[in-house]
């Protein structure tokens, strides 16, 4: 039977590339680049990037994949936002910070509940309970999802709003982007900031 330290250090294991072996001193880490400044380092980067999304700016977060993320409460991001990706009716999925915010936001059923929270961390639709027009127009209901990576715990713990929009770092109909030296190119028009970790995404996948 393989040990688990070896499955850290064989290729062909998903944990390699899912879970590697780092800390704060040898990274992989983040920095943020906002206007002309480019702040390094980790827990820095984070809190202020909490701190942007507080204030109703658009920031292009790239982690396991590039995401865009803005406050989910805060009408004018969200039609900025629309307005940026050429996004006009179709409803943005939602990140609540824990279950509690999550079960304000929509009904849950205990199947709902369970699918939620399991490992797969899916985008749950159901029932709204709070009215958020702008982010799904004509909709009765929102499609709400959890934390599935450590920077988005990191950035709902650093002051984050509870509720963010996550949506796919492109334009509507085209591809995203997600290599470093195009992303804050093309997403320019679109994110006020970026939150850029330094471990290279191997493709994309867009699912929002």
């Amino acid at each position: 039977m393989r040990s688990v330290l070896s499955e850290y250090h064989d290729p062909n294991d998903r944990r390699f590339h899912a879970q590697p072996i780092a800390c704060p001193a040898c990274g992989p880490d983040f920095f943020l680049q906002f206007e002309q400044q480019r702040l390094e380092g980790g827990a820095e980067s984070i809190a202020k990037a909490a701190n942007l999304l507080a204030e109703g700016k658009v920031i292009a977060i790239k982690g396991l994949g590039d995401i865009t993320s803005l406050d989910a409460r805060n009408r004018a991001a969200v039609m900025a936002l629309r307005e940026r990706k050429y996004r006009k009716e179709k409803p943005f999925a939602l990140m609540a910070r824990d279950l509690e915010v999550a079960r304000r936001l929509i009904e849950l059923s205990p199947e709902a509940e369970t699918l939620l929270i399991s490992v797969a961390r899916p985008i749950v639709l159901a029932p709204a309970r709070q009215q958020l027009p702008e982010v799904a127009p004509d909709n009765h209901e929102l499609g709400v999802m959890l934390p599935y990576t450590p920077l988005h715990h990191l950035l709902f713990s650093a002051g984050a709003p509870d509720v963010l929009v996550m949506t796919s770092a492109n334009r509507s109909n085209e591809p995203i982007a997600y290599q470093d030296e195009d992303a804050q190119q093309e997403l320019s028009s679109i994110a006020d900031a970026f939150l850029v970790g330094q471990r290279p995404i191997a493709r994309r996948v867009d699912d929002l």
